[in-house]
């Protein structure tokens, strides 16, 4: 059977929270063990250098991880800088053996793939499979089922689904702090090893760059105090309180649980995500939801997959 086709933009750029979980049995933490977590950063930054995107932030848990990225607006790209991207993707000898060989066809389809999400993922996942199968002995299939991607519509659901991947290694207490959690971009962020990243200035509209790490450190700190669900760990007060006497003084608003940005099909303001769903449902997609899914009082808005939907072919 066909999976449900994924939402993807496909006019101008379009950003993503995408995630996805290892097939492990309840207790397995795969991703602990050694060399794996920092592996897979690796890898990610690798394939975002080689695609089209541009990253504003991952963590990698124990069985899962998260990123947020914008995928560029489809447009031509010189030939050499199509080359330099093509060696990121097959290095070596024998990949510029391939290369060399290539015509018209090849460069085309390569041209096509560099701007879609999907196959970044792909080669990311992909890569970590046969790397971790290669390293520790195993056999068969590492992740659960294809990743999970939401569409980000709006500068504010980028930022709040950016603090929700930044919260996670607190939220399942690894730590009290999010910038001491090694295998997130805030701590590459606070170490001064982020000139791969979408700046903290674009996200959250501050200029000058301590003053927009100040802002996000803010915002951050104080979405991290306010468990979403009950038993959750949060940032405890003193570690607030002693951060709210550096500046932090904003005071966090979200208290109920932000699972839309892990299970939503996309995210942003009500207009936006009615012009998703107004296409969808021309599609044939969407037969019996009308209206977007409001969150947070209209903070934001949602659509999650509906059940019966027809089937498309998957993207």
């Amino acid at each position: 059977m066909a999976r449900t086709a994924r939402l993807k933009v496909t006019e101008g750029p379009g950003w993503y929270h995408l995630w996805a979980r290892a097939a492990t049995y309840d207790g397995e933490f795969p991703l602990e063990r050694s060399g794996c977590k920092r592996k897979l950063v690796e890898l990610l930054l690798h394939y975002a250098a080689a695609y089209c995107c541009r990253l504003a932030g991952w963590c990698v848990m124990g069985n899962h991880w998260h990123t947020v990225l914008q995928m560029e607006a489809v447009g031509r790209l010189r030939r050499d800088e199509l080359l330099r991207r093509a060696r990121l993707l097959y290095p070596g000898t024998k990949g510029r053996e391939m290369i060399a060989r290539w015509g018209v066809k090849e460069w085309r389809r390569l041209h096509r793939r560099l701007f879609d999400v999907s196959e970044l993922m792909r080669n990311v996942q992909a890569a970590f499979a046969r790397w971790y199968n290669d390293t520790y002995g195993r056999r068969g299939r590492f992740w659960a089922e294809r990743f999970g991607s939401t569409v980000l519509e709006g500068e504010a659901a980028v930022l709040d689904a950016l603090l929700y991947v930044e919260l996670n290694s607190v939220r399942a207490g690894l730590v009290q702090k999010p910038e001491d959690y090694e295998y997130s971009s805030i701590y590459m962020r606070r170490t001064g090893r982020s000139r791969e990243l979408v700046t903290l200035e674009e996200l959250v509209g501050v200029e000058g760059r301590r003053a927009a790490m100040r802002e996000y450190m803010n915002v951050l700190y104080c979405r991290g105090s306010i468990p979403t669900r009950e038993g959750q760990a949060r940032i405890p007060e003193r570690v607030l309180d002693r951060e709210r006497s550096r500046g932090f003084r904003q005071p966090g608003m979200f208290l109920k649980r932000l699972s839309y940005f892990a299970g939503g099909v996309v995210v942003g303001t009500e207009v936006l995500v009615r012009q998703h769903l107004e296409r969808l449902r021309r599609k044939g997609r969407y037969a019996q939801r009308r209206n977007p899914i409001r969150h947070l009082e209209g903070v934001h808005f949602s659509l999650r997959e509906q059940r019966g939907a027809r089937r498309l072919i998957s993207g």
